[in-house]
C-alpha cells in the first residue's frame, strides 16, 4: 500500500472523528446549557427500583430526573436514616418559583399539599418519582433537624407501602381474634336456639294468630260498613249545617253588640258636654242646677253599670262562640267522635 492510500485512510478517520465530536457537541449543547432547578426530598421507606436518571413526573407529565440518591446521615449531621433524593427540574414548570424555598409562592404550594412519592412503572419493577397535590393533613412532612441545601419538598408514602401497611393491620387484627372462643359462643347460641325451637308450641301459636287475624278482618269489615252507611253521611251533613247555622247566629249577634259598645263612649261624652253647658247656665238657678246635676250623675252611674253588664254579656257570647267553633272543627276532623263519643278500649293481648 502506497503513502497516498495511508494518507486517505488517515484523512477519513480524522474527518469522521471531527464530525462525531461536532455532532455530540451540537446534539448535547441543549442539555449542557439547559438551566436546572434543584430540589430534594426525604423518603422514609425503601426506594428499590429507583435509580439515578429515573424520571420525575407531575400528574404523568415528565418534568425532570433523579440526580442523586443517598442517605440523610451521609449528607447532613443527623441520626435520622431517611433516603435523600435530589431532583433536577428542567426549566420553569410551575407558575411559582422553585428556586427559593422561602418565597411565599413556594411555601403556599407546600401548605396546599404539594408532595412527591415513589411510584412503580407497571410490572417491570422500575420506579419513578411522582409529584402531585395530596391532603396535607393525611400526608404530613417528615421531621428534620437540619437545614436543607436545596428547596425541600415533603414526601408521602407510596401506594404500595400504604396497601401493604393496611393489609398488615388487617392481619394483625385477625390474629387478635379469639377464634376458638368465638366458635364456642356460636355453638352455645345454636344449642339454645335448638332448645327453644323444640320446646315451642308452634301449633298453638298458629291457631292464636289465625284467631287474631279473623278478629281484625271482622273489625275492619264493621268499620267499613259503618263509614259507608247512609246514616253516618247524613249525620255528617247535619252536623256541618248546624255548625254553619251557629256561626251565622254568632256573627249576626256580634254586630249589634259591637255597634252598641262603639256608641256608648260617644253617648257618655255627649252627656258630659250637656252637663258642662247646664253648669254654665245654672248660675242663676242654683237649686235647679243641683237637682239636674244629681239627675245627670244618676244617669251617668246607670250608664256605667249597664256598660259593665253589657260587656259581661258580650264576653259570655264570645265564649259560647269559641265553644261552637271548636265543636264545629272537632266535628269536621273527628265526625265519628262527635256522634258516637270516645273510641272503644283497645283489644286485649293474645290468649295463651
Amino acid at each position: 500500500m502506497d503513502k497516498l492510500s495511508y494518507f486517505k485512510i488517515g484523512l477519513f478517520v480524522i474527518s469522521a472523528t471531527v464530525i462525531g465530536v461536532i455532532g455530540i457537541v451540537v446534539l448535547g449543547a441543549g442539555t449542557l446549557l439547559e438551566k436546572k432547578t434543584w430540589l430534594e426530598t426525604y423518603i422514609d421507606e425503601s426506594v428499590q427500583g429507583l435509580d439515578i436518571g429515573s424520571p420525575v413526573k407531575f400528574r404523568g407529565v415528565p418534568i425532570g430526573k433523579v440526580e442523586q440518591i443517598s442517605l440523610t446521615s451521609v449528607e447532613y449531621p443527623t441520626k435520622r436514616s431517611y433516603v435523600l433524593v435530589r431532583i433536577g427540574l428542567s426549566g420553569e414548570i410551575f407558575q411559582f418559583s422553585l428556586a427559593d424555598s422561602r418565597s411565599p409562592g413556594f411555601t403556599a404550594e407546600i401548605e396546599k399539599g404539594l408532595r412527591v412519592r415513589l411510584a412503580s412503572q407497571g410490572l417491570t419493577g422500575t420506579a419513578y418519582i411522582e409529584a402531585d397535590y395530596l391532603d396535607p393533613a393525611r400526608n404530613p412532612a417528615l421531621e428534620i433537624d437540619w437545614q436543607p441545601r436545596y428547596p425541600y419538598v415533603p414526601s408521602s408514602r407510596s401506594r404500595i407501602t400504604q396497601l401493604s401497611e393496611s393489609v398488615e393491620r388487617i392481619f394483625q387484627g385477625l390474629e387478635k381474634i379469639d377464634v376458638e372462643r368465638l366458635v364456642q359462643g356460636l355453638e352455645k347460641s345454636l344449642t339454645t336456639i335448638t332448645k327453644v325451637a323444640e320446646g315451642a308450641n308452634f301449633e298453638k301459636l298458629g291457631t292464636q294468630a289465625n284467631q287474631f287475624l279473623t278478629e281484625v278482618r271482622d273489625t275492619n269489615r264493621q268499620l267499613k260498613d259503618l263509614i259507608g252507611s247512609a246514616e253516618l253521611k247524613s249525620a255528617f251533613a247535619d252536623g256541618a249545617a248546624a255548625a254553619k247555622t251557629a256561626r251565622e247566629i254568632i256573627d249576626n249577634s256580634e254586630k249589634p253588640l259591637k255597634q252598641l259598645l262603639a256608641d256608648l263612649p260617644r253617648a257618655t261624652e255627649s252627656v258630659h258636654r250637656l252637663a258642662e253647658r247646664l253648669d254654665a247656665v245654672s248660675g242663676d238657678l242654683p237649686e235647679s242646677s243641683a237637682q239636674l246635676r244629681q239627675t245627670l250623675r244618676r244617669l251617668n252611674r246607670m250608664l256605667a253599670g249597664q256598660q259593665q253588664e253589657i260587656q259581661s254579656t258580650i264576653d259570655n257570647i264570645r265564649a259560647i262562640s269559641e265553644n261552637v267553633r271548636e265543636l264545629s272543627e272537632d266535628s269536621k276532623r273527628f265526625p265519628a267522635q262527635a256522634i258516637f263519643g270516645a273510641p272503644p278500649a283497645p283489644a286485649g293481648a293474645l290468649r295463651r
